[in-house]
């Protein structure tokens, strides 16, 4: 580790401001893992150092107020730092600190979190100041738990912070091809993770990738497995087959399906029988709808009876519409290319509708098919020759996955037993 990253680390972890959290996961140090803080032997104490976190409506200007820096010093600084970092849009809780010199007050090095993951490190030359954008050196351990929800997976967690909040997203979209989680989640289903932990020295840092991970939903068993093969680097179920899909389970967020494919249904406006060859999905106006694939946009406008629309050709013979949307975002527009996940309108209620909900619908080589019950093709699996080397590579994973049988406490429940 070099000596800038050392000192902002050593000035931090002494005057508080790097926290030792502990950890509520078992963890296990990965033995290739390097230490993110060496223990200094002693501390120079020639030099005056300040250090402190950003507050609300602070900038750089004011905080050299505050501690009484020379301001044309700071006028370098911003200069110097252009380039790796714009200290005139610093965030409330960055955390920083200034080296100076004891005799004179002169600034000798600034340091200036930009993220979790990197610093901005500015030092005095004789030509100077020089800037650069240092990434942190994390310590990895690998963590683990096990949850049994209970009304929703975010609320399930054993804790409201947003490094849970990212779990919960990670997990999402890891299973977004075989779970709905606006409406396939059930009390009762269980949710195993294997995942990097990142630390520096003794304070935890957050969370690092899922690993694996094991999620029974409605008594079905799905497992992930992060794996590299050959660079490509992906996650894939227990026999080397990838979760990805050409299609998206859902393209929303939806409180329920409000009418299904049916080729003889009684049109609630018309009330007449015709052809309903999509999906209804109900939710609020203005609930964003992605694209459930990628591919390129060949409509998007006013279409008759489905009001604002959007189709969207995928590649292997499917196209999928997005009818009686609100509003559709100005650089969705024919011709453009969309990748699944990507923002392509918000649900509404245009054209021939009852009320706001999503009509989505799936064309397969020139026909329509049932959204709910269409088997999509996986995205690319491990070659036969690779799936023997994948089974050995998850094998400690499997162990590790069986050996979780005690739930960790949601935080909900944890506030409950407070209560009483």
């Amino acid at each position: 580790m070099g000596r800038p990253m050392k000192r902002l680390l050593l000035t931090l972890l002494v005057v508080g401001l790097i926290p030792a959290v502990s950890c509520l996961l078992r963890s296990e140090t990965v033995p290739a893992a390097k230490s993110a803080i060496e223990t200094p032997t002693h501390v120079e104490s020639k030099n005056r150092t300040i250090a402190g976190i950003v507050q609300s409506r602070e900038t750089m200007d004011s905080i050299f107020g505050k501690h009484e820096l020379d301001k044309s010093e700071l006028t370098r600084i911003y200069h110097t730092s252009k380039k790796a970092y714009n200290l005139s849009r610093i965030s409330v809780g960055s955390m920083y600190s200034f080296e100076l010199s004891k005799d004179t007050n002169e600034i000798l090095s600034m340091q200036f979190g930009i993220s979790d993951d990197s610093f901005l490190n500015v030092e005095r030359s004789t030509e100077g100041f020089k800037a650069e954008k240092i990434d942190l050196e994390y310590e990895k351990k690998t963590g683990s738990f096990y949850i049994v929800i209970n009304s929703n997976l975010a609320s399930s967690m054993p804790g409201t912070h947003r490094e849970y909040r990212k779990l919960t997203q990670s997990l999402a979209d890891i299973f977004a091809w075989d779970i709905d989680f606006s409406n396939d989640i059930n009390n009762g289903d269980t949710v195993k993770i294997i995942v990097e932990e990142l630390w520096l020295g003794e304070a935890f840092k957050g969370y690092g990738k899922i690993l694996a991970a094991e999620f029974v939903n409605r008594g079905k068993i799905h497992r992930a497995y992060r794996y590299d093969d050959d660079g490509y680097v992906d996650y894939f179920d227990e026999k080397g087959k990838s979760l990805r899909k050409a299609l998206l389970r859902s393209p929303l967020k939806f409180k329920y399906v409000s009418s299904k494919f049916n080729r003889r249904r009684l049109h609630p406006v018309l009330k007449v029988k015709r052809p309903h060859l999509g999906v209804d999905y109900a939710a609020s106006t203005g609930t964003p709808v992605s694209a459930a694939g990628s591919g390129k946009v060949l409509f998007a406008g006013r279409k008759g009876q489905m009001g604002k629309m959007v189709k969207i050709k995928h590649p292997g013979g499917y196209q999928t519409y997005y009818g009686h949307l609100s509003r559709i975002p100005r650089k969705i527009r024919r011709g453009v290319k969309v990748s699944q996940g990507d923002l392509i309108g918000y649900v509404g209620s245009t054209g021939m509708a009852t009320g706001p909900h999503l009509d989505y619908r799936i064309k397969y080589n020139g026909k329509f098919v049932n959204p709910l019950k269409i088997q999509l093709p996986r995205g690319k699996s491990l070659s036969k020759e690779m799936v023997a080397e994948f089974r050995e590579f998850i094998t400690s994973f499997d162990a590790r996955l069986a050996s979780l049988t005690r739930p960790v406490m949601a935080f909900t429940e944890k506030k409950k037993k407070a209560a009483g």
